[in-house]
């Protein structure tokens, strides 16, 4: 009997140790983003007011943005697309891997302070893996960003917190061929979808930022091609 109470207190600790979202969230429904926010199919040979190019060399060519980072630029190519303040968001791209290792949409708030150059949150899209990070408590957190960029050592709370800001799924996505990503984010929930089926999913708190007004799409090097941009809100 001993024994027995002792593996139930054993279970019970393991039990309670677990993460509270240790079962995957269910995916956001489509229809909880009515408003549309921005749309562009790249029909017209330049992109329109709303974009803004850094450090890219991208050409819009045969209805499709084709991302090219600026030669000795020393940053990947960044197609920022400024809108109103949103918090809750659906992104919808299409995209086809055409040289570049890997692209990232991106979740901004102009000119914010509290993480370096506004980044809040993203998706990391490769062949062969998704990760979705919240940047604005992790990775781009003002002191851990500095630390990082000067090489200094992080201390284990600064790894721990770049560990739970991040969650990464495998993939395998070919190259030169389309696919439809979606990411959706509703409060602190981000999640991202490939043709319609859901990938995985990031609750964090930099994520439920309420006052996001840029969208990134980052090409290292060349090439990734988009089409068929939509921005959708509550």
């Amino acid at each position: 009997m001993m024994f027995y109470h002792r593996c139930l207190l054993t279970l019970a600790c393991f039990v309670s140790a677990l993460p509270v979202f240790a079962g995957a969230p269910d995916a956001i429904p489509a229809d909880q983003y009515q408003k549309q926010l921005f749309e562009d199919d790249f029909s017209k040979p330049k992109l329109g007011k709303q974009w803004n190019l850094y450090k890219s060399s991208s050409v819009v060519k045969e209805g499709v943005l084709q991302g090219v980072e600026l030669k000795d630029g020393g940053h990947a190519a960044v197609h920022q697309l400024r809108t109103e303040p949103y918090s809750d968001v659906e992104l919808t791209v299409d995209l086809k891997f055409a040289g570049s290792p890997y692209t990232n949409l991106t979740f901004n708030q102009h000119k914010f302070k509290g993480s370096h150059a506004g980044h809040l949150c993203r998706v990391v899209i490769s062949p062969t893996k998704i990760t979705l990070r919240d940047g604005k408590t992790g990775v781009f957190n003002n002191e851990i960003f500095k630390k990082r960029r000067a090489k200094e050592k992080l201390t284990s709370e600064e790894q721990a917190i770049l560990k739970r800001t991040q969650a990464v799924f495998p993939v395998k996505l070919e190259k030169d061929k389309w696919y439809t990503v979606t990411v959706r984010i509703k409060g602190d929930l981000m999640q991202a979808f490939i043709d319609g089926k859901i990938i995985g999913s990031l609750r964090s708190p930099g994520i439920a930022h309420a006052t996001k007004d840029k969208i990134g799409l980052v090409t290292p090097k060349q090439s990734i091609h988009y089409d068929n941009v939509k921005v959708r809100v509550p």
